[in-house]
C-alpha cells in the first residue's frame, strides 16, 4: 500500500500569526470605520434626539443597502486566498478587474435606493421631522456609493495576500479628518455655515473618495507592476472570475441583507414606539458595532486562512483556522459584553447629556436593552465568524438559509408578536433577536463540522486507496 501523503496543517503558533497578521489590522481599520460613525452620532447628537435618530436611522440603511454590493464583493477574497493555496497566482488579476465591474454595476441600484430612502421609510410610520432629517443626510451620502464598493474589492484583494496594515494606517487617519470635517460641517466652523445633519453627510461622502484615493496611490506605489497586471487587458479567464463572483457572491449579498436589515427592522420597530425607542436603540447599536466590528475583523482571517487551506486540500487546517478564529472572537466579545453590562451609565454619558431632562426618556431605554445586548453581541460574534468559515469554504448558501429561518422567520416574527400582541415592547423585540441569532449560530456550526468531516473522509479514502 502507497503511504499517503502529508497533509498540510500549520502549527498553531504559525495559525495563530497568521490570524492576528490579518485580523489585527483589520480590526483596527473597522474600530476606526465604526469610531466615525460613532463621531458623527456624538456630534449631531449635541443638535438633539431628533438628528441623532435621523443619523442612526438614515446610516443603519445606507449601510444595509451597501451590503448588497459589500455580501458580492467580499467573495473575491475567498477567491483570491484559494488560488493562492493551490497555487494558481495568475487567475488573481481576473478576480480583481471582474470584481471591479461588479462594484461599478451595483453602484447604480444602490444609489438609487439610498438616495430614496426617506420616501421609503415614510411608509412604515416612522416621525415625519425624522423623516426630514433623513432626507438631508443621506441626498450627499449617496455619493458615496461608488468609492465604498471599489475599496471593498482592493480591500479583499490585499486581505487575501495577508497583507493589511494599510487599513489601520488610512482608517485612523480617516478618523481625524472626519472629526474635524463634521465639526465644521454640521456645527459651521472656519466661517461655513451650520449644515446640520446634511453636513455629517457630506463628510462622509468625502471620507469615502479620499480613502480611495489614498489606497490606489498606496497600490500605485508599493505594488507598481503588480498593480498594472490587476488593471491590465482583460483576460480570456475574466468571463469566468465573472461567473464565480457572481454565482459565490450574492448568496452573500443576500445573507448580509438579511443580517444588516434584522437590525434595521428591529430600529424600524423601535421607531413605531416612539423617538425615544429609537434613539435608545442607536445608542446600543453604536456599543453593539464595535464588538461586531472586532469579530468580522477575526472572521476575514478566519474566511481566508480556510479558503487558503481549501487550496491546500486540508480539512485538518480548515478545522484549525475556524477553530482558533472562534476562540479569539469568543473572548473579545465576552469582555466587550462586560462592560455593557458593568459600566453603561459612563458608555452612554458619550453620546448624550445626562443632566438635559429633554435625554432622560432615551436614557432610561437605554439603560433597559443593554442586559439583551451583552448577550446578543457574544452569540452574533460566534455567528459572524462561523460564517465566514464557511464562506471560505465556498458554501455561501448555508449562511443564507441560516440568516433567512433564523433572523427572520425565527427572530423578527417573534420580536414582532413579543413587542406588539404580546405587549412586552422593547424588550419583545431583543428576545426575538437573541433567539434568531441563536438558531443561525448553531446551524452554521453545525453544518461546518459536517462539511469538513466529509472531506476528513473522503481524504482518508483516497488515502486507503
Amino acid at each position: 500500500m502507497a503511504e499517503a501523503p502529508k497533509t498540510w496543517l500549520p502549527t498553531l503558533a504559525a495559525e495563530r500569526r497568521s490570524i492576528l497578521q490579518i485580523s489585527g489590522p483589520l480590526i483596527g481599520a473597522y474600530l476606526a470605520e465604526m469610531g466615525m460613525i460613532i463621531t458623527d452620532m456624538i456630534i449631531v447628537g449635541r443638535l438633539g434626539s431628533v438628528e441623532l435618530a435621523a443619523v442612526g436611522l438614515g446610516g443603519d440603511w445606507f449601510y444595509v443597502l451597501l451590503l448588497i454590493g459589500i455580501g458580492v464583493l467580499s467573495i473575491v477574497g475567498v477567491l483570491i486566498a484559494q488560488a493562492r493555496g493551490a497555487g494558481e497566482d495568475s487567475r488573481v488579476s481576473g478576480y480583481v478587474r471582474q470584481g471591479l465591474v461588479v462594484a461599478t454595476l451595483l453602484t447604480v441600484p444602490i444609489a438609487i435606493l439610498s438616495w430614496y430612502l426617506s420616501p421609503l421609510l415614510g411608509l412604515t410610520g416612522q416621525d415625519p421631522e425624522v423623516l426630514q432629517r433623513i432626507d438631508d443626510y443621506m441626498h450627499p451620502l449617496t455619493f458615496a456609493v461608488w468609492p465604498a464598493l471599489v475599496y471593498v474589492v482592493f480591500r479583499n484583494y490585499l486581505t487575501a495576500y495577508e497583507n493589511t496594515s494599510i487599513f489601520l494606517v488610512l482608517t485612523l487617519v480617516a478618523l481625524g479628518v472626519n472629526a474635524v470635517l463634521n465639526i465644521v460641517l454640521v456645527h459651521g466652523k472656519l466661517g461655513l455655515p451650520a449644515l446640520g445633519v446634511a453636513g455629517a453627510g457630506i463628510g462622509t461622502t468625502i471620507i469615502h473618495w479620499l480613502l480611495l484615493g489614498a489606497l490606489m496611490w498606496y497600490l500605485h506605489k508599493e505594488q507598481r507592476l503588480r498593480f498594472r497586471a490587476l488593471l491590465g487587458e482583460r483576460a480570456s479567464s475574466d468571463r469566468g472570475a465573472l461567473a464565480e463572483i457572481v454565482r459565490l457572491g450574492l448568496p452573500i449579498s443576500a445573507t448580509y441583507l438579511m443580517n444588516g436589515g434584522l437590525f434595521t427592522v428591529a430600529a424600524v420597530m423601535m421607531g413605531a414606539l416612539g423617538a425615544a425607542y429609537l434613539a435608545a436603540q442607536q445608542l446600543v447599536y453604536a456599543l453593539l458595532y464595535c464588538a461586531i466590528s472586532i469579530s468580522i475583523g477575526i472572521g476575514d482571517a478566519a474566511k481566508v486562512r480556510v479558503a487558503y487551506a481549501l487550496g491546500k486540500h486540508s480539512p485538518l487546517a480548515m478545522r484549525q483556522a475556524a477553530g482558533q478564529c472562534l476562540l479569539f472572537g469568543g473572548i473579545v466579545c465576552l469582555v466587550f459584553s462586560l462592560g455593557l453590562w458593568l459600566l453603561p451609565d459612563y458608555l452612554f454619558r458619550v453620546f448624550l447629556n445626562f443632566e438635559d431632562s429633554a435625554n432622560a426618556a432615551t436614557i432610561t431605554v437605554a439603560l433597559t436593552l443593554t442586559v439583551f445586548a451583552g448577550c446578543f453581541q457574544i452569540i452574533d460574534g460566534i455567528h459572524v465568524i462561523i460564517g465566514n468559515a464557511l464562506r471560505g469554504l465556498r458554501d455561501t448558501r448555508t449562511p443564507m438559509w441560516a440568516a433567512l429561518v433564523g433572523y427572520w422567520v425565527c427572530g423578527v416574527c417573534l420580536g414582532w408578536v413579543l413587542c406588539f400582541p404580546v405587549g412586552l415592547g422593547a424588550a419583545g423585540i431583543w428576545w426575538g433577536m437573541l433567539v434568531g441569532v441563536g438558531i443561525a449560530c448553531l446551524w452554521m456550526l453545525a453544518k461546518f463540522y459536517f462539511q469538513t468531516a466529509q472531506l476528513l473522509s473522503a481524504q482518508a479514502t483516497t488515502s486507503i486507496r
